[in-house]
Parts: C-alpha cells; structure tokens; sequence
C-alpha cells in the first residue's frame, strides 16, 4: 500500500504543473492574432514594388486601395506621397504587385486612377496597351497616371443643396447603375455624338425652309379653323356608328368568330397543301413562261377578233347568234406515235427574227405581208392551207373502214378531182405551188409588173 503511494507522488512529480497551462495558452493566442493579422496585411506575402508618379491622387485615394488589371486586384496601394519633379508637385504612390499578374505586365503598361462610382473610393487601374511591349516590365519601375477622375468633394461643394435634398444611398445606386451603362461605350457614344452633329450641320442650312414651313402651319391651322365645324360633325356622326356598332355587337363577334373559323380553315387548307402548291407553282413555271413569250400577240388578238366581229364576222359566221357557217371534213388520222421514232422536231418560228408578232392586226384589211413557211413540225405535207373550197365532191366517201380492228381501205365512190388552186396573182404568174426557179437559180417566171428587173449575170 505504501508503494503504491509512492509511485503515484513520484508520476506527478514528472508531470507539468496546471498551473503554467494558463500561460501557454495565452501565447498561443497571442501567436495566431499575431498571424492572422500579418496574413491579413499581407506581410509575409511576397510582393514586388511598383511606384506610380500621378498630378494629385484624388482626396478619397486612401492606403489599401485597390490596384486592378481588367477588372481584377493585383495588387494594392501601400503608402501616398509627395514629390517634386522639375518645380511641379506631384502625388506619389507606392504600390505593391503579386508577383503572378506582375510577370505578365509588359514595360509600355499605362496605370489610370478611377472610381467606381462618384461616391466610391478611387483605385489604380492598369491598362495594356493595343501593342504590347515584348519586354516584361521592371520591379521598382515608376508608372505616370494618365489622368484622374473628378473629386467627390467637388461634386458634394457645388451640389450641397441638392445633396441635402436627396437620400445619398438611392442617389448612388442610381449613379451606380448610369455608371455600369455607360461603361466600355465611349465609341458609341462618341459615334451618337458625331452624327447627331452631323444632322445639325445638314439641317442648319435648311432653316430658311423650317421657318417658312412655320409659317405656312399657320395658315395650314386657319384652314382647319374655318373646316372645324366640318369636322365636329363628323366626329358627331361617329356616334351614330357606334351606336350602330353596340346595337349590332351580337352579329359582330358572330362575324369575328366566323372570319378566325375561316382562317382557321385556311390555315388547314394551306398548311396541308403547302408543298402541293410549291410544286404546282413551279410546274406551271415553263406555262407561264409560255405566256409571258407571246403576251405581246394577246392585245392585237383581241382587237383583230373584235375588229372581225365588227366588220361582217358575224354574217359570215351566220349572223343570227344561232347558226355558223363552217366548211368542214373528215381527214384520214395520222399514224401512231411511236417512241423513238416520231420525236418531235420544231423548226417553225414566228415573226421578224423569230418573235412573236401580231402582222397586220388588228386591222385585217391591211393584209400585212407575212410569209408562208412550210415547217417540218408534222402538220401535213402538201396544201396545208386550202387557198379555196374547191369544186363540191360529188362523190360518196366512207373513210370509217380503215379504224376496224383490221383495218380495210377506204369506200370512194365516184371520185372527182383535186380542188384548183387560186388564180395567178398577175398575168404570167407561176401556178401555185409551182416552182419559181429552175434548179440552177434561173427564174422560171418573168417578175410581178413594175418589179426591178433581175441583175445582171454575174452580179449579186
């Protein structure tokens, strides 16, 4: 038992008193505020100095105000102090860099100091040029602001009496906001300025113009004066429409519903049919093309069917609005088309250089000369314009045999022969349809009267 004793006074023995607990602690704090505050300031950060020579530095630049690049710290304003260069004082300041941002910075860096409000503290900004230096800027290196913004304290001596007036706190938030939407847009604004000057130098020379047209407003003015009544019984009128408008307002939302159900229903039509009626426009593309070539023969058309009515068409075509005089036939069909040996080939044109052209409509009288050309785009082969009726056959002809599954020839009874053709234009005259010349060139035929005579041989 009295071991036992023993050993447990001799282990306290080697213990620390509690007593000197107290005191270690107290170091302990001591030591971490100590820290803290050196971390704090930035004590034992390492920095590089930078030194920036400004005109004055503004009464609201203070020490730890902020130096930025683009918008973000990089460093801070350790002390601000005055110097003389050449007789003229200048305000300097000693900054401080973190050493990341800094080896970044190139030697021609520009510095400003601004504010971000009117109210707010001033900071160092710095600026990098549009052709950066290649070589890095120095520590210790001296920087020149180039310029700083408008004290505060100005701002408050000349609007005091306003100032008092006005809640500080909305004002800022106010200024504040005109701030951030001004900002980085002096170009556009300095654009704005520009042209709007340039309008004012456009429209001063008009003013001679402006004030005679001011002039006029007055008289414009007494021409409404003297219709006012006029136009007061007109307004007066409208009442009477509106009254209608509100008797009638049942059937006007029955219109409306009506007209929104109808576009609804074209809005289902058409959308449906939208790529039918693309498809369409561009079938009928080559149609109207069509058209469009020959819109100038539609007019004399017109006028020469209208001009053939007005003179004897209508007799000729019975007269009475109920019968037609007609001279008709039935002519052998043509043989089936067949693929590829019956292509089509169009060679016939139209008028003077291959134009459309109307000849001599609308006046038929005029007998326009137009050429009679023989095309090879399939229609007949021989008298493709019958010049006369002919002799009346007097004969029978059953030409329906030939469309029987097999077919048979024709039944003609008592044919007679072909239709003569018109009588020579002048005596002397070539039959029609007879060759003109000979197979050397030689005419056949002597020339119409008082024709030239044909050059001599040899000459063109």
């Amino acid at each position: 038992m009295g071991m036992a004793i023993e050993g447990t006074n001799s282990s306290r023995r080697d213990r620390i008193d509690p007593i000197w607990w107290a005191p270690v602690l107290l170091l302990v704090i001591v030591a971490l505020s100590t820290l803290t505050v050196l971390l704090f300031n930035g004590t034992l950060r390492k920095t590089v100095p930078l030194t920036l020579v400004s005109d004055r530095a503004g009464l609201v630049m203070e020490n730890g105000a902020k130096v930025k690049l683009r918008g973000v710290q990089v460093g801070e304003v350790t002390t601000i102090g005055a110097d003389t260069v050449a007789g003229n004082n200048l305000s300097k300041l000693n900054l401080k860099m973190d050493p990341g941002p800094f080896q970044y910075l190139p030697s021609n860096v520009e510095a400003e100091i601004k504010s971000s409000t009117a109210f707010g503290a001033k900071y160092v900004d710095l600026i990098v040029p549009d052709d950066p230096s290649s070589k890095p800027l120095a520590p210790g290196a001296v920087l020149h602001s180039r310029n700083v913004t408008v004290e505060v304290n100005t701002v408050f001596e000349n609007l005091q009496s306003v100032v008092h007036s006005v809640d500080p706190v909305k004002l800022n938030a106010v200024l504040s906001a005109i701030a951030e939407s001004v900002r980085g847009k002096g170009e556009r604004i300095g654009q704005a300025i520009t042209d709007s000057n340039n309008v004012l130098l456009t429209v001063n020379p008009r003013m001679p113009t402006v004030r005679q047209e001011w002039q006029l407003f007055g008289k414009t003015a007494e021409a409404y004066s003297n219709a006012a009544q006029d136009i007061l019984s007109i307004f007066d009128s409208f009442s009477t429409t509106s009254a209608t408008i509100t008797t009638h307002a049942k059937s006007l939302d029955a219109l409306l519903l009506s007209a929104v159900g109808f576009s609804q229903s074209g809005i289902n039509t058409i959308g449906g049919n939208q790529t039918n009626l693309v498809r369409a426009i561009n079938i009928l593309d080559p149609t109207t093309a069509l058209f469009m070539k020959y819109s100038p023969t539609y007019k004399c058309l017109f006028q020469g069917a209208q001009w053939f009515l007005d003179h004897g068409g209508r007799d000729a075509l019975g007269g009475n609005g109920k019968s037609v005089i007609m001279d008709a036939g039935l002519l052998m069909g043509d043989d089936p088309y067949r693929y590829p040996d019956n292509l089509p080939i169009v060679n016939a044109t139209g008028g003077p250089g291959g134009k459309p052209s109307c000849g001599s409509l609308p006046d038929v009288s005029k007998n326009f000369p137009v050429k009679y050309l023989v095309t090879d785009t399939g229609f007949g082969t021989g008298l493709d314009i019958r010049p006369n009726p002919g002799i009346g056959f007097p004969g029978i002809a059953n030409y329906f045999p030939v469309t029987k599954a097999n077919p048979e020839p024709p039944r003609i009874r008592y044919p007679g022969g072909p239709a003569p053709g018109p009588y020579p234009a002048y005596p002397g005259a070539p039959a029609y349809g007879a060759p003109e010349y000979g197979p050397d060139g030689t005419p056949l035929y002597p020339p119409p009267p008082g024709a030239p005579p044909p050059p001599p041989e040899g000459q063109p």
